[in-house]
């Protein structure tokens, strides 16, 4: 459903907080996102036209949204920072410029938002899907580059944004909680698909487990890896930036290699209905380790290494539990065009993991 307008009003104040000297030209709307509310603001500063993003964050969504906007500027910060000590080609483009208001905030409490600026990143675009294996290696290579930048990112620790974001133990639990409760009187129909991601809850569990044994580091994840959330160059096809930072946050290597792999590792969307024509596809999973690893392989331990397969398989079924829980509860939390998609979805992403451990394990 299409959300009310907010007036140009609203929006030049909003921008004065932050730039009181430009000269406000024009705001549109990017519809792009599903939780904050996005525009792109043309404005003169200093004689020159430049382009900035306004945003306003979802509070309803991001509760904590002091501890989301702390979280990105000291991220912001710190990749300007590893910007130019490692030399890179452009730090004007290669993160998100966030820039605080006149006088020194993060940014503008609003009634339903909380209202930010950011530089806009120019000769770049997001993409919605990879489908060849130099986009794969592309984007795998800006995530795992994006990790070994924050690697060194000095305490104190980032919030947790989203408690419990990928505590697979209790996503599962949630799956059983709905199926006993059955809310919409679904479960006779799906018990099936219950037994069946139950089954594979010890393959889910691999990578929280080694991580409870210690075999593997707590690090900084992105939390939301995927193709469309790495800005491209519009001329030569290189990834220039990792976007959307507000779900980074304390989290392991392994998820965000886990939702490359789900992301990407298929050429059938999410809700394909179709399960038989789920397929990992060898050659972008190959592209995904050697771009993922080609930065971050200097400081991953064995150990992760050895679970790299393992996390498409947990962040799958991960995801798909909840697709299921959704269904089972009456489809409250993920968007839905129709009333079985949540199952379709759950149905495609158990097909996606099964293919990932025949193929890849």
């Amino acid at each position: 459903m299409p959300q009310n307008p907010i007036p140009e009003a609203r929006l030049r104040d909003r921008f004065a907080a932050f730039l009181p000297n430009a000269e406000f030209l024009h705001a549109e709307e990017c519809h792009g996102g599903h939780i904050n509310r996005t525009f792109f603001v043309d404005a003169r500063v200093y004689g020159q036209q430049r382009r900035y993003v306004l945003q306003s964050v979802n509070k309803n969504v991001f509760k904590n949204y002091a501890g989301v906007m702390e979280n990105v500027f000291r991220i912001s910060a710190h990749l300007g920072r590893k910007s130019l000590d490692v030399g890179s080609d452009d730090p004007t483009r290669d993160h998100i410029h966030f820039i605080r208001t006149a006088d020194g905030g993060m940014g503008v409490d609003g009634e339903i938002g909380f209202w930010r600026l950011y530089r806009f990143i120019d000769r770049a675009e997001g993409r919605l899907r990879a489908t060849t294996p130099h986009e794969a290696r592309a984007a795998a290579a800006a995530f795992g580059r994006f990790q070994w930048l924050l690697a060194d990112l000095p305490t104190p620790r980032l919030w947790e944004t989203i408690s419990a974001f990928h505590d697979t133990r209790q996503r599962f639990a949630n799956l059983e909680a709905s199926a006993g409760a059955d809310a919409a009187g679904r479960l006779a129909s799906v018990r099936d698909d219950v037994d069946a991601f139950l089954a594979l809850r010890p393959e889910a569990l691999k990578l929280q487990e080694a991580f409870e044994r210690g075999e593997i580091p707590e690090r900084i994840a992105h939390n939301d890896a995927k193709y469309s959330n790495v800005l491209m160059d519009t001329a030569t096809n290189a990834a220039v930036c990792v976007i959307d930072l507000d779900t980074c946050m304390p989290g392991l290597s392994l998820h965000d290699f886990g939702d490359l792999m789900r992301s990407m590792s298929c050429d059938r969307p999410e809700d394909e209905p179709d399960v038989s024509t789920i397929a990992v596809r060898r050659d972008m999973y190959d592209a995904l380790v050697d771009g993922f690893l080609s930065q971050a392989g200097n400081f991953l331990v064995p150990a992760e290494r050895g679970l790299l397969p393992n996390a498409g398989v947990a962040i799958t079924l991960e995801t798909g539990s909840r697709f299921l829980a959704d269904y089972l509860d009456g489809d409250h939390y993920f968007h839905i065009d129709y009333p079985e998609h949540n199952l379709v979805r759950a149905r495609s992403q158990l097909a996606l993991a099964r293919s990932m451990l025949d193929t890849l394990l």
